[in-house]
């Protein structure tokens, strides 16, 4: 019969032991977790910051080309307006150094890191300076494809044709035009690459070189007028 009686109830100190051993387990449980999820985002916060520097990194390459062909385009403007201005109806093709650049701007490792939620583990003063980078691109890529357009009313110029009052007027304009996107690409690229370089991220002098070759020591393939006879 001695087996059939109930246990002896918990003391208030057991019960108080045992709810304590509950309690830092949950704790420990807790910590653990939360240790694992700072490690995970730790990590994706660095393959971020990495990514971007990358990208960022490309795009300084093609800022600089904007800034190496400047002064060449705006002399090849100049120039083509000058001869515009002076040629009579019939006018004689001739080459067309505008250079208009179409360039890959990319940004797919910010959108990551913002669509990750890596870029809400980062330092707010690190995110900022990445922002300040990225919100001058759509402005270039924009200006960009209105070159394009631009070049191509103006690389008609190449060819020999009859140049009536409106036409001769549209190529101006369209010279025009050309002119202040240049200008604004120029800019543009001069603040992409000051806010680059803000956060450390800049073309190193070895690839500025092999650049500046391919492009030419003065910008490109720039127009040199005719020495008169």
């Amino acid at each position: 019969m001695d087996a059939l009686k109930p246990k002896a109830a918990h003391s208030w100190g057991e019960l108080i032991n045992e709810i304590g051993v509950i309690v830092l387990g949950v704790l420990i449980a807790l910590a653990a977790e939360q240790g694992v999820e700072l490690l995970h985002w730790r990590q994706q916060v660095n393959d971020a910051r990495q990514a971007i520097r990358g990208e960022l990194l490309d795009d300084t390459a093609n800022a600089f080309q904007h800034r190496a062909i400047f002064k060449c385009n705006s002399q090849a403007l100049s120039q083509l307006r000058l001869n515009l201005l002076k040629s009579g109806p019939a006018w004689k093709g001739r080459p067309v150094h505008y250079d208009a650049l179409a360039l890959s701007w990319s940004t797919s490792a910010w959108r990551t890191a913002e669509t990750s939620g890596a870029l809400a583990h980062m330092p707010a003063d690190e995110t900022g300076g990445f922002a300040r980078v990225y919100q001058v691109l759509p402005a270039l890529t924009d200006l960009e494809a209105r070159s394009q357009d631009d070049a191509a009313d103006i690389d008609l110029l190449a060819y020999d044709q009859t140049l009536a009052d409106g036409a001769r007027g549209r190529m101006l304009a369209a010279i025009g035009r050309a002119e202040r996107r240049n200008v604004l690409l120029a800019q543009g690229t001069r603040q992409f690459l000051n806010q680059s370089a803000l956060i450390g991220v800049s073309l190193p002098d070895g690839a500025k070189q092999k650049l500046q070759a391919r492009i030419g020591p003065d910008g490109g393939d720039c127009y040199t007028p005719p020495k008169a006879d």
